[in-house]
């Protein structure tokens, strides 16, 4: 289903978020007071609005009221994005996220409305990390600072069992969502208990970190 996305601030972060969810078809719209950025983006999303986003007017006249979410992806200013962000609020945004930059921007942007805060350089940094460390996990995506989701290779002990007999959630404290075919990498919802675990496949999974990483230890 084709969603809706302000997105403010055309760093490195803004601009390849754009591009991304307007790649994958959905509407986007852009706003950046530096018309470069604007001139070098604005033929890859549906509208784009040159004009300093701290201002009211430009917000309102952008209908941020109609977008599904605003993302407030500002980096310099740390005042910019948290006053971009009250503005948002207060105009009745229907969903803010807001990029921080530390754990004092994060609870100000908390504190002034935000409906979710992103730290991407952090969390990259955290999955790349865990990637690189772990050599049987292949993607790993933070949900928040407690839960993940990973796709990790099936571990050894359990192929040839079944979800049933492994007792995964009680025992490992995990819940398995997907599983993806080695061959053509096409996921599959995991939904059959009784369905046995292969060698040549990937399964997804989602828990606490902390349940993940003994589940992935060596």
């Amino acid at each position: 289903m084709m969603k809706s996305f302000c997105i403010i601030g055309l760093g490195n972060f803004g601009k390849n978020l754009a591009l991304t969810l307007s790649k994958n078809g959905h509407q986007v719209l852009v706003i950046d007071i530096n018309d470069t950025e604007i001139d070098e983006i604005g033929d890859q999303v549906v509208s784009a609005i040159c004009g300093d986003a701290t201002n009211e007017n430009v917000l309102r006249s952008a209908g941020i009221n109609n977008y599904d979410s605003c993302v407030v992806c500002l980096k310099r200013n740390m005042q910019d994005s948290i006053l971009v962000t009250l503005l948002l609020k207060e105009m009745g945004a229907k969903n803010v996220v807001a990029r921080a930059t530390s754990e004092r921007h994060k609870k100000v942007l908390t504190k002034v409305g935000a409906d979710m805060v992103v730290f991407p350089e952090r969390d990259m940094g955290q999955k790349l990390a865990f990637t690189l460390l772990k050599t049987d996990v292949f993607e790993y995506f933070n949900l928040s600072d407690v839960f993940s989701i990973a796709e990790i290779k099936t571990p050894k002990r359990w192929i040839g069992m079944s979800i049933r007999e492994l007792d995964v959630r009680k025992k490992y404290g995990i819940n398995i969502i997907a599983t993806c075919n080695g061959e053509d990498e096409q996921f599959e919802i995991f939904t059959n208990p009784e369905r046995l675990f292969r060698a040549d496949e990937k399964i997804v999974i989602v828990g606490e970190n902390e349940n993940i990483e003994k589940l992935t230890g060596k």
